[in-house]
């Protein structure tokens, strides 16, 4: 079918894209309601036609009967089956012409047979499957062709066309009602999803703005408090040097330097992502890595396996977050160890592992995983949330974190 629905934006949101669909297969049904009356009319030609004079044959008069009969019903029959699809309007218009030509040639050769509903059909078919101005154009040519077959007497004469053209009239009528009325059936399904898309629109606004809202606290207490934490971390650290403090101390008053001013990041980019920022994903591990690294002087090490697949956002930050967080537990309970983290695309799942291995003398498994536990209960939520899950647990060397995202 020709018709298209009036809403089609180069951008269609899932919604829309499924009203789209629908609307289509809804057409194709109407189209398919079609089928019956083809074959009721294929039925009802065939049977006058071999009880009429002259009826098929082999030969003369009774040969050329049938041929036409042939060409009239093949076509009907054609796209009753379904071998025959009337996908464009070219199909469409030769299917029209073929049904109506021979149907004229048919009233010719056999006055007696039901020659009335071949152009009809044709006509039926125009006004379902075109466009209104060409199904018009059509049937106005395909009636001035029994037109002129009344005037010229050879087809039934003027009766026969008033039969003709009334029935063709009430069938057109019939079809631009069903069509006009499948229409509005389907705009109003695409505005319903158009009203669905800006409801969604519109709290998706409202959330982001609170968010903002959110984010402005969170800089104004956390942002604010960590960065006096800072400057007062950095004050101790010159107080330590001058007073000649301890070695130990001052390696202490390092660290938290360094913890500081990676929560006061954390912290910035938390704003961010409230603020509707880009969030973290994979493709900042590396940096992940590296920052651990440098800045709080671990010993890890980054390896990445199997062709890379991008994850949705919500899968990816989530795994970020856990390497984050087992690789703050590693700098606190496992600073002595070795700490491998390995990236593995799987074919069926992401998988991301943290583990720690003592390289020397060293605490117990159970010891590394002092701590209150909230950090991986957070993790767990947050994976569960992605549809993926986290197991931790010690090994004979240390400690191990494995985070599973399925494909």
């Amino acid at each position: 079918m020709t018709d298209t629905p009036d809403a089609s934006p180069a951008v269609a949101s899932p919604r829309l894209t499924a009203a789209l669909a629908d609307a289509q297969a809804r057409r194709e049904r109407r189209g398919r309601r079609l089928l019956p009356v083809l074959w009721g009319t294929l039925v009802a030609i065939a049977v006058q036609s071999l009880h009429s004079t002259p009826a098929p044959g082999t030969a003369g008069k009774h040969l050329a009967v049938a041929l036409v009969l042939a060409g009239c019903l093949l076509p009907l029959a054609a796209v009753a089956s379904g071998l025959w699809r009337l996908a464009t309007a070219v199909q469409c218009v030769v299917f029209c012409v073929l049904v109506d030509g021979f149907g004229f040639a048919l009233g010719i050769v056999q006055p007696g047979s039901m020659s009335t509903l071949p152009p009809s059909v044709a006509v039926l078919t125009a006004f379902l499957l075109l466009r209104p101005l060409m199904a018009a154009v059509l049937s106005g040519v395909m009636m001035a062709g029994l037109v002129g077959a009344a005037v010229a007497g050879t087809d039934g004469g003027t009766e026969n066309l008033l039969h003709q053209l009334l029935f063709s009239v009430v069938l057109a009528l019939m079809a631009i009602s069903l069509r006009q009325a499948g229409r509005s059936e389907e705009r109003a399904e695409l505005l319903l999803a158009q009203l669905e898309d800006a409801r969604e629109a519109e709290a998706e606004a409202a959330a982001l703005a609170e968010r903002t809202r959110i984010a402005q606290d969170l800089h104004d207490v956390l942002a604010q408090t960590l960065s006096g934490l800072a400057v007062q971390v950095q004050a101790a650290r010159r107080m330590a040097r001058r007073e000649q403090a301890g070695e130990e101390l001052r390696e202490l008053l390092d660290r938290t330097g360094k913890l500081v001013k990676e929560g006061l990041g954390d912290a910035r980019r938390a704003v961010g992502a409230l603020r509707g920022d880009r969030m973290p994903s994979l493709d900042r591990l590396p940096e992940l890595i590296e920052r651990y690294r440098v800045d709080l002087e671990l010993d890890v090490t980054l390896s990445v396996t199997g062709p890379r697949r991008d994850l949705p956002t919500e899968a990816g930050l989530a795994l970020y977050r856990g390497a984050q967080e087992a690789l703050t537990n590693a700098v606190r309970y496992a600073r002595d160890a070795r700490t491998t983290v390995t990236l593995c695309y799987e074919p069926r799942a992401t998988v991301l592992t943290v583990e720690d291995r003592r390289t020397g003398p060293g605490p117990a498994p159970a010891a590394l995983a002092g701590g209150s536990g909230l950090g991986l209960t957070g993790m767990r939520e947050r994976l569960a949330e992605a549809g993926g899950g986290v197991s931790a647990g010690p090994t004979p060397d240390g400690w191990k974190v494995r985070m599973e995202i399925p494909t």
